[in-house]
């Protein structure tokens, strides 16, 4: 256990150096995909409730998953305070075998639509900005206790008419489940090399990831999630979130979630709310976030099936 967690400080602190220009790119790849734990303010890297939006974040956790397949789609309204965002994600996990977990991710972002002068007051169409993000992960587990989780994702923005930048990025996590209730992951996110434009560096929105997960039944129809995360990015900044998941006869679910970020933070600091539904598989699944200039209105509704 000591060697993984070794390893993975000596990664951080490699590339908190090589980081070292000022410049962020890429961010919208921190964006949560997931309904269920954007209801808790994005916490849920330790979490193995719900896997298929493995791909983008947690992979670690894909062997903890208790199901076979898991597949959802999501639709997701984003920062209509400052320029409204829509977005559509999908993601699907699948265990062939009890230690092996594998996930891929898809999403799309039609940012706000401007038009586009050729000359001052000589307008020549209308140019629609999309980002896109490919996301694969893996996850195997060593006995019923460690477990280790690979991500790769590539990254695509277009944010004018022939600029296009792009980039790859990974995550690396290992999880320790104590008992099937208590779990906790450390590992790095989104780490990949800084994009050049202009003679600038831009450096990707490398974090050094800690979480944990509590869950509990509370009596024949009743349970609850704690979860927790923290992020100490490798650009100084940091932020932590806490989520609660209240659940009654594995039918109706009611969340929450507070995110704190300091200022410059890639997520903003935003209240998350949230519920869901589930039955026979088939869930259904929203998230509301407000408390936020930037992010309050924001959105997500998914849909789902597992088994």
């Amino acid at each position: 256990m000591k060697k993984y967690f070794v390893l993975f400080f000596t990664l951080f602190f490699l590339t908190q150096k090589a980081f070292s220009q000022d410049g962020l790119a890429l961010g919208f790849t921190r964006t949560d995909r997931n309904p269920v734990t954007s209801a808790m303010a994005g916490a849920g890297a330790a979490w193995a409730q719900d896997a298929a939006y493995a791909a983008f974040s947690h992979a670690a956790m894909l062997p903890l998953f208790s199901g076979t397949l898991d597949a959802s789609a999501a639709f997701q309204y984003w920062t209509p305070a400052l320029s409204s965002q829509a977005h559509v994600s999908a993601g699907v996990a699948y265990k062939p075998m009890d230690r092996l977990g594998v996930a891929v991710g898809y999403t799309l972002e039609n940012l706000s639509a401007y038009e586009v002068m050729e000359e001052p007051g000589a307008v020549s169409g209308t140019f629609y900005p999309k980002n896109h993000v490919f996301a694969l992960g893996a996850g195997y587990g060593f006995g019923a206790h460690l477990s280790a989780g690979v991500n790769f994702r590539y990254a695509r923005q277009i944010p004018a008419p022939g600029a296009v930048s792009a980039g790859v990025s990974a995550d690396l996590f290992v999880a320790w489940q104590f008992r099937p209730g208590l779990r906790v992951s450390a590992g790095v996110s989104t780490l990949g090399p800084a994009l050049v434009s202009g003679g600038q560096s831009y450096r990707q929105p490398s974090s050094f990831t800690v979480a944990g997960s509590w869950s509990a039944p509370l009596g024949q129809q009743h349970s609850l999630d704690l979860l927790a995360d923290a992020d100490l990015f490798f650009a100084g900044t940091f932020s932590a979130a806490l989520g609660a998941q209240y659940a009654w006869n594995k039918l109706l679910y009611a969340r929450a979630g507070y995110r704190y970020a300091t200022a410059g933070g890639v997520i903003p600091s935003h209240l998350a709310l949230g519920a869901g539904v589930r039955y026979r598989g088939f869930r259904l699944d929203a998230s509301l976030l407000t408390a936020s200039p930037a992010l309050g209105g924001s959105f997500l509704l998914g849909i789902g099936y597992s088994f």
